[in-house]
Protein backbone atom coordinates (compact mmCIF):
# COMPACT_ATOMS: atom_id res chain seq x y z
CA UNK A 1 0.00 0.00 0.00
CA UNK A 2 1.24 3.26 -1.04
CA UNK A 3 0.76 6.98 0.56
CA UNK A 4 -1.47 7.97 -2.38
CA UNK A 5 -4.20 4.95 -1.71
CA UNK A 6 -7.36 6.59 -1.45
CA UNK A 7 -10.30 4.52 0.63
CA UNK A 8 -13.96 4.83 -0.74
CA UNK A 9 -16.94 3.58 0.69
CA UNK A 10 -18.31 1.93 3.85
CA UNK A 11 -15.23 0.08 6.00
CA UNK A 12 -16.26 -2.67 7.93
CA UNK A 13 -15.04 -2.84 11.94
CA UNK A 14 -12.79 -5.42 12.41
CA UNK A 15 -13.12 -6.10 15.82
CA UNK A 16 -17.10 -7.03 15.28
CA UNK A 17 -17.72 -10.82 14.94
CA UNK A 18 -20.07 -11.03 11.65
CA UNK A 19 -20.63 -14.33 12.36
CA UNK A 20 -22.09 -13.88 15.78
CA UNK A 21 -25.36 -15.27 16.28
CA UNK A 22 -26.26 -13.28 19.46
CA UNK A 23 -25.68 -10.06 17.89
CA UNK A 24 -28.37 -8.19 16.16
CA UNK A 25 -27.42 -5.82 12.82
CA UNK A 26 -29.23 -3.08 11.25
CA UNK A 27 -28.34 -3.63 7.34
CA UNK A 28 -29.41 -1.58 4.74
CA UNK A 29 -29.09 -2.54 1.26
CA UNK A 30 -29.72 -0.26 -1.37
CA UNK A 31 -30.12 -0.11 -5.02
CA UNK A 32 -28.25 1.09 -7.83
CA UNK A 33 -28.32 4.49 -8.46
CA UNK A 34 -30.98 4.48 -5.54
CA UNK A 35 -34.05 3.97 -8.53
CA UNK A 36 -37.65 3.58 -7.05
CA UNK A 37 -37.51 -0.83 -8.26
CA UNK A 38 -39.28 -2.34 -5.25
CA UNK A 39 -43.04 -0.73 -6.38
CA UNK A 40 -44.50 -3.81 -7.77
CA UNK A 41 -46.63 -6.48 -5.31
CA UNK A 42 -45.24 -9.03 -7.47
CA UNK A 43 -41.64 -8.16 -7.10
CA UNK A 44 -41.37 -7.24 -3.58
CA UNK A 45 -43.60 -10.47 -2.37
CA UNK A 46 -40.96 -12.20 -4.36
CA UNK A 47 -37.89 -10.53 -1.91
CA UNK A 48 -39.80 -11.57 1.15
CA UNK A 49 -40.24 -14.59 0.11
CA UNK A 50 -35.82 -14.81 -1.02
CA UNK A 51 -35.38 -13.20 2.63
CA UNK A 52 -37.10 -16.32 4.48
CA UNK A 53 -35.75 -18.84 2.52
CA UNK A 54 -32.58 -17.35 3.34
CA UNK A 55 -33.56 -17.51 7.10
CA UNK A 56 -35.15 -20.65 6.31
CA UNK A 57 -31.58 -21.99 5.43
CA UNK A 58 -29.83 -20.85 8.66
CA UNK A 59 -28.16 -17.92 6.87
CA UNK A 60 -29.64 -15.63 9.83
CA UNK A 61 -32.89 -14.63 11.55
CA UNK A 62 -35.38 -11.74 10.81
CA UNK A 63 -36.36 -9.33 13.68
CA UNK A 64 -37.92 -7.12 11.14
CA UNK A 65 -37.61 -5.69 7.35
CA UNK A 66 -38.71 -3.02 5.45
CA UNK A 67 -38.53 -2.64 1.91
CA UNK A 68 -38.68 1.08 0.79
CA UNK A 69 -38.86 1.87 -3.02
CA UNK A 70 -35.16 2.11 -3.54
CA UNK A 71 -33.87 0.30 -0.28
CA UNK A 72 -34.42 -2.66 1.88
CA UNK A 73 -33.52 -2.34 5.89
CA UNK A 74 -33.09 -5.99 7.92
CA UNK A 75 -32.72 -6.19 11.56
CA UNK A 76 -31.04 -9.78 12.16
CA UNK A 77 -29.16 -11.97 13.66
CA UNK A 78 -26.54 -13.54 11.20
CA UNK A 79 -26.19 -17.05 10.71
CA UNK A 80 -23.18 -19.49 11.18
CA UNK A 81 -21.74 -18.10 7.86
CA UNK A 82 -21.78 -14.49 8.87
CA UNK A 83 -23.74 -11.56 7.37
CA UNK A 84 -21.15 -10.80 4.26
CA UNK A 85 -22.42 -14.18 2.63
CA UNK A 86 -26.29 -13.74 3.75
CA UNK A 87 -26.36 -10.16 1.68
CA UNK A 88 -24.42 -11.57 -0.82
CA UNK A 89 -26.64 -14.89 -1.04
CA UNK A 90 -29.71 -12.59 -1.07
CA UNK A 91 -28.72 -10.21 -3.52
CA UNK A 92 -27.41 -12.60 -5.59
CA UNK A 93 -30.42 -14.99 -5.58
CA UNK A 94 -32.75 -12.21 -6.01
CA UNK A 95 -31.02 -10.31 -8.89
CA UNK A 96 -31.19 -13.86 -10.87
CA UNK A 97 -35.26 -13.41 -10.29
CA UNK A 98 -34.63 -9.70 -11.05
CA UNK A 99 -33.19 -10.64 -14.64
CA UNK A 100 -36.42 -13.23 -15.01
CA UNK A 101 -39.12 -10.21 -14.61
CA UNK A 102 -37.34 -8.73 -17.77
CA UNK A 103 -35.04 -5.93 -16.09
CA UNK A 104 -31.34 -6.49 -17.61
CA UNK A 105 -30.03 -3.20 -15.60
CA UNK A 106 -28.09 -3.97 -12.77
CA UNK A 107 -29.96 -3.76 -9.33
CA UNK A 108 -27.60 -3.37 -6.40
CA UNK A 109 -24.93 -1.04 -5.07
CA UNK A 110 -21.82 -2.76 -4.15
CA UNK A 111 -22.01 -4.00 -0.08
CA UNK A 112 -24.27 -2.73 2.13
CA UNK A 113 -24.32 -0.42 5.43
CA UNK A 114 -24.43 -2.30 8.58
CA UNK A 115 -24.72 -1.10 12.58
CA UNK A 116 -24.15 -3.23 15.28
CA UNK A 117 -26.79 -3.19 17.99
CA UNK A 118 -25.35 -3.69 21.12
CA UNK A 119 -28.26 -3.28 23.93
CA UNK A 120 -32.08 -3.96 24.38
CA UNK A 121 -32.74 -0.56 23.69
CA UNK A 122 -31.04 0.01 20.60
CA UNK A 123 -32.61 -2.80 19.20
CA UNK A 124 -35.75 -0.70 20.25
CA UNK A 125 -35.05 2.07 18.96
CA UNK A 126 -33.54 0.50 15.61
CA UNK A 127 -36.86 -1.94 15.28
CA UNK A 128 -38.59 1.36 15.56
CA UNK A 129 -37.16 3.36 12.99
CA UNK A 130 -37.33 1.12 10.73
CA UNK A 131 -40.65 0.47 11.12
CA UNK A 132 -41.50 4.10 10.71
CA UNK A 133 -39.46 4.54 7.68
CA UNK A 134 -42.66 4.61 5.33
CA UNK A 135 -44.16 6.97 7.29
CA UNK A 136 -40.76 9.80 7.82
CA UNK A 137 -40.93 8.91 3.36
CA UNK A 138 -44.65 10.21 3.12
CA UNK A 139 -45.06 6.70 1.89
CA UNK A 140 -48.72 6.15 4.38
CA UNK A 141 -49.69 8.24 7.32
CA UNK A 142 -49.46 5.26 9.45
CA UNK A 143 -46.59 2.12 9.48
CA UNK A 144 -49.67 -0.33 9.79
CA UNK A 145 -50.76 0.80 6.63
CA UNK A 146 -47.57 -0.26 4.87
CA UNK A 147 -47.71 -3.76 3.02
CA UNK A 148 -43.96 -4.26 2.75
CA UNK A 149 -42.67 -4.59 6.13
CA UNK A 150 -42.74 -6.91 9.15
CA UNK A 151 -41.02 -9.18 11.13
CA UNK A 152 -39.93 -13.41 10.20
CA UNK A 153 -39.20 -13.89 13.65
CA UNK A 154 -40.33 -17.08 15.31
CA UNK A 155 -40.94 -17.76 18.82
Amino acid sequence: MNDKTIYRGYQRCSLIDYSDGNKAFEITICVKPRRAVFISSERNKTLIQEISQLQDEGYWGVYVYCIMPDHLHLIVNPGHMGLDTAVKRLKGRYSVLWRNFGDKQSLWQPGFFDHCIRSAESFKDKCTYVLQNPVRAGLVKNASEYPWLGSLARR
